[in-house]
């Protein structure tokens, strides 16, 4: 089995070497295995990368250039590491780069040579300071790259590396206009991963600029700094197909009209998709996210449109956009599965108006086929839950889970009686339809996911719940993200 290189910290070539000592099978083996040689790290000794490039034979390389001690002298990149890749420059094929920003001028020197082989780049100012330097990447030829990753760090925008990509992923960059990144998609219709977070721009681009088509797009993720700049970029990509998409919202922005236009005919488009046979439906709601993923046989992943940072400081903007996010939804009552997750609602209004408000909308849902409760009483949408409430929404429900119940072993209790108060609610709901055509008699199935502190009582907790479900019916397992 190979070692891996990231996980074996920065004496992997010290301990392979080692390991050449055992016997001469082993010395043999090792020596003549070019596949355990081919990751070039800055931080092993000039002797170590030189046994490391002769042993790697024609192997593709993969470079790490990362600052991992303050005692690494940043001349390094320029006067030795870089010219001892230099006769092996053809065999990178990825390169992963961490640097301060005081040290990316070293870069913008080391990296001027055309880079013909290059597959996937990564480049990162771990201070994000650089971004307003513009780095001319391999003097803008290098053919066959199609992953490229940049993190604080910005090149030439209209550079022929951007040419061509099929994954680009850019973090903490401040824009000049939506021009530009609209100039950089149009060079890549290719492009099936687009992540532009955490970036900012000042100006939108003009009304006369092009369409772009991307028809293999299967994921785009948005945070612009407003609004107005990531309507602009969705306004010009012409019909992406089947694509999963992430809008992040901002403090005390007008979200209503962006909702509208936007959001609500992406999940229009894919309703539209006639030729993809859905499966499935997950509604979640809890805090600032607001998700809703649709499962398809052919795919691995669930298309998801996710609105992230979502509050109620426009009250009256929820208040429109979410009963109209219902209708929108309203032609999934023919799917298999109908799963809605609730947590909390968003921030910045009246909790209790809040809570009953979003059941009031869910409600009009077709009926769920299971009900994933994030968080505590104290918290919940579902807090104060009635029966008449969502009879019709439960009435189908085949699985109830609850997760994140607070840690604090005092308040276990309090929680427990809601949550044995929740399930008995939503059993009645389910068995007050067991008398309607095709219902089935369905069996209500419960999963508690508790603290680390409370799962000693693990085997109490399924007697109780128990009595309420059915033997069999309960599984009460450690929360492995919300407890401790």
């Amino acid at each position: 089995m190979r070692p891996y290189r990231e996980s074996s910290g920065v004496d992997y070539y010290r301990h392979l070497i080692s390991l050449s000592g055992v016997c001469s099978y082993w010395c043999n083996v090792i020596r003549d295995s070019p596949s355990l040689w081919n990751q070039i790290h800055w931080s092993d000794s000039p002797e170590v990368i030189k046994i490391a490039l002769r042993r790697s034979s024609s192997q593709s390389l993969h470079v790490v250039l990362v600052c991992v001690t303050n005692e690494q002298d940043p001349q390094d990149i320029t006067y030795s590491f870089i010219p001892a890749l230099d006769p092996h420059w053809d065999r990178l094929q990825r390169m992963d780069i961490v640097l301060p920003a005081a040290w990316m001028g070293f870069v913008r020197t080391a990296l001027r040579k055309p880079s013909l082989n290059l597959e996937k780049l990564s480049l990162t100012d771990e201070e994000a300071l650089s971004g307003a330097m513009e780095i001319d990447v391999f003097g803008g030829t290098a053919p066959r790259l199609n992953d490229l990753t940049l993190n604080g760090v910005s090149i030439r925008w209209d550079s022929p590396v951007l040419y061509d990509l099929v994954v680009l992923n850019l973090y903490m960059i401040k824009f000049p206009s939506t021009s530009t990144i609209l100039h950089v998609l149009s060079h890549s219709p290719r492009l099936r991963t687009v992540a532009i977070r955490q970036c900012f721009t000042n100006s939108v681009a003009e009304s006369s600029f092009a369409s772009i088509q991307l028809p293999q797009l299967t994921s785009l993720r948005l945070d612009l700094g407003s609004l107005d700049a990531t309507d602009d970029v969705l306004a010009h990509i012409e019909d992406p197909g089947p694509c999963s998409h992430t809008t992040s919202l901002y403090p005390k922005e007008e979200f209503g009209d962006f909702l509208q236009q936007r959001l609500l005919k992406w999940l229009s488009k894919w309703k539209s998709l006639a030729l993809v046979p859905f499966e499935g439906l997950l509604l979640e709601i809890d805090g600032g996210n607001l998700r809703v993923e649709l499962s398809t046989a052919d795919r691995s992943e669930p298309l998801a449109l996710v609105i992230e940072g979502l509050c109620l400081f426009w009250v009256h903007q929820f208040r429109v956009a979410l009963p109209q996010l219902i209708d929108e939804l309203a032609w999934t009552k023919d799917l298999t599965t109908l799963r809605l997750r609730l947590g909390s609602p968003p921030q910045g209004g009246p909790a209790s108006s809040s809570q009953q408000f979003i059941i009031e909308q869910v409600s009009r849902l077709p009926p769920v086929t299971s009900l994933e409760v994030l968080g505590s009483d104290t918290d919940s949408i579902l807090r104060g839950l009635r029966l008449g409430d969502v009879s019709s929404l439960f009435k189908n429900i085949r699985t109830l889970s609850f997760s994140r119940i607070d840690t604090l072993f005092r308040r276990l209790r309090s929680q427990l009686d809601w949550v044995r108060e929740t399930v008995q609610i939503i059993k009645d709901a389910a068995e007050s339809a067991s008398d309607e055509p095709n219902h089935g008699g369905q069996v209500l199935k419960v999963e508690i996911r508790v603290p680390g502190s409370a799962i000693s009582k693990k085997a109490e907790l399924v007697e109780d719940f128990e009595r309420l479900v059915g033997s069999g019916n309960v599984l009460v397992v450690k929360d492995e993200v919300g407890g401790l």
